[in-house]
């Protein structure tokens, strides 16, 4: 009996266990740098925060998050960024926090709550998004909505700003789809995002 307790304490400990950050390398390129991600778990890793910490007088943050689009045990993404910075001081860039598919998370607590707050707010902006996109008037107001959007205030690393920008992402993503493409087309690709994220691990 105690022998099957200690293989099921075991094996519940694996199946538990942390996943490990991302492996990630900065590169500077003309008039930009490069990130190139690698995924070092063991589940597909669907959100991910890469800052520039501690470097003097300057600050950078990239956030990712596809739940639509995991990147794969041991794939690697790369990801072309316009700031110069963080790839002349590469050893300041750190992916601080990272969220996998099963729901298992990596980073410090503050950054992994921050990402899953982010992923929140990223669900109920989609879910604000799709009944907008239904009206005659969607492209006038999905501008109007970005416009409103516009960061305000000094303090861009709260919450309540990391929120406001992710939104504005995703507004200004679905005017660029509806002015390349079909209202019906876009309209089924937010009802995908609306879906994935409100069935993503940790659970929103």
């Amino acid at each position: 009996m105690l022998r099957n307790l200690c293989v099921a304490v075991i094996a519940t400990g694996i199946m538990t266990a942390a996943e490990p950050l991302p492996d990630l390398r900065t590169e500077p390129v003309p008039a930009g740098s490069v990130f190139t991600v690698k995924n070092a778990g063991s589940q597909p890793l669907t959100a991910f925060l890469i800052e520039l910490v501690n470097y003097p007088g300057s600050y950078y943050a990239y956030w990712h998050d596809d739940v639509t689009a995991p990147l794969g045990p041991g794939a690697e993404k790369k990801i072309p960024v316009a700031n110069m910075t963080v790839g002349a001081v590469p050893d300041y860039v750190k992916i601080t926090a990272a969220a996998y598919s099963d729901g298992s998370t990596a980073g410090t607590p503050e950054k992994v709550s921050q990402l899953i707050e982010r992923r929140r707010a990223l669900l109920a902006a989609t879910r604000e998004l799709i009944p907008r996109l239904e009206k005659a008037d969607a492209k006038a107001n999905l501008k109007q909505w970005a416009d409103s959007l516009q960061p305000g205030g000094k303090n861009t690393r709260s919450q309540a700003s990391i929120n406001r920008a992710a939104a504005r992402l995703l507004v200004m993503d679905a005017a660029a789809r509806l002015e390349a493409g079909s209202a019906a087309d876009v309209l089924a690709w937010a009802r995908a995002n609306e879906k994935a994220l409100a069935a993503s691990k940790p659970e929103l």
